[in-house]
């Protein structure tokens, strides 16, 4: 899949779903494969992105894309304004900001990745002086 554009204007009244999940760990994945693509080593992960909504597995999910961000960024660089991860046990509740901590992250990790990319300066591609040589007299 392709990138798909975080979600970044979650409401207290909105409710995470496997869209949402589906989303977020193919951005993920879009992220590595980017930085991968750019010379990178960022490890393999795990992801699920083909959950419907009779399949989501909220705790491991949430646990996994906290994993899957943190190696990321662990291997890359942490980004100006990056909101961090989040421990997850039992009983601890997900909510809508939670949910824009999550898309940020990936944002931020995505939008920092083609900073330094357009940043790059290739062999060969600096161009000083004129397009002429000057010969001493003789």
């Amino acid at each position: 899949m392709a990138w798909i554009t975080p979600k970044l204007d979650w409401l207290s009244t909105d409710s995470i779903n496997a869209e949402d999940f589906n989303r977020i760990e193919n951005n993920i994945k879009e992220v590595a494969a980017y930085l991968n693509s750019i010379q990178y080593s960022i490890p393999s992960l795990t992801s699920v992105t083909n959950r419907t909504q009779t399949y989501v597995d909220y705790l491991s999910s949430i646990k996994r894309i906290e994993q899957n961000l943190e190696a990321i960024r662990a291997a890359f660089i942490t980004p100006s304004g990056y909101p961090g991860t989040k421990t997850w046990a039992p009983g601890v509740r997900f909510n809508w900001e939670d949910a824009i901590r999550l898309e940020t992250n990936v944002k931020l990790l995505m939008d920092f990745g083609v900073l330094v990319y357009q940043s790059f300066r290739y062999c060969g591609a600096a161009i000083c002086g004129e397009t002429f040589v000057l010969y001493p007299n003789s």
